[in-house]
């Protein structure tokens, strides 16, 4: 039987602290994850699991093991992001309770994901644009002769920064941070899609005492 119902995402967090994502519970037990380099798996509402070996070294899932400790989560998120920088370009602005935090992470993992091709908006100007996944906005945000603001196919908007230290800069191989900014109003073409907070404001996601 499903140990999650067999619907939903799952997070894998492993003993390197990285964070992977799985489209369901089938996809990641037909995965390479390995129990002994697995922390822990995350469901969409925050359960934690274990991974374990059957004993015919088939993967499987544990029991659920309760609520996630949510700020360990987002401590390790954290870390990924300052550590990974090139691997979580999305910054969003910090979330104000858990069900928003494990929204956002679970979005966030999704749209950074490589096969990705969910429709973003870019918007020159009065020019509206569609990109099919975060690598095509990359492309169009490049050609982009003026500032830009996009949108994620969750609503979030954002400004992209191509940083000025030379070392992140590197790490990030001329590619864009997208810094979520605050909307203030419904978005039309004459009118800003909204302002980045102050700063000391933003603070990128990411913590589990496991």
């Amino acid at each position: 039987m499903s140990a999650t119902q067999g619907a939903g995402p799952l997070i894998v967090l492993d003993d390197e602290g990285q964070f992977r994502r799985f489209s369901s519970e089938a996809e990641l037990l037909r995965s390479q994850e390995r129990p002994e380099s697995t922390r822990c798996v995350i469901d969409r509402v925050g359960q934690y699991f274990h991974l374990l070996a059957d004993p015919d070294g088939r993967l499987v899932l544990s029991r659920p093991l309760g609520p996630v400790e949510h700020h360990s989560l987002r401590q390790h998120f954290l870390r990924q992001q300052h550590g990974h920088p090139e691997m979580h370009r999305l910054l969003r602005l910090y979330p104000a309770t858990r069900e928003e935090f494990l929204e956002a992470i679970f979005e966030e993992l999704e749209l950074e994901g490589p096969g990705d091709d969910q429709g973003w908006t870019l918007q020159s100007g009065q020019q509206s644009q569609q990109c099919a996944g975060l690598r095509a906005l990359d492309a169009q945000v490049a050609r982009a002769s003026g500032p830009v603001s996009v949108t994620d196919p969750f609503g979030h908007a954002y400004r992209p920064r191509i940083p000025w230290n030379r070392a992140l800069a590197r790490r990030l191989r001329g590619h864009p941070l997208y810094i979520e900014v605050v909307r203030e109003r419904a978005h039309t073409p004459d009118a800003p899609v909204g302002k980045e907070p102050r700063p000391g404001a933003l603070e990128p996601l990411g913590r589990a005492q496991f």
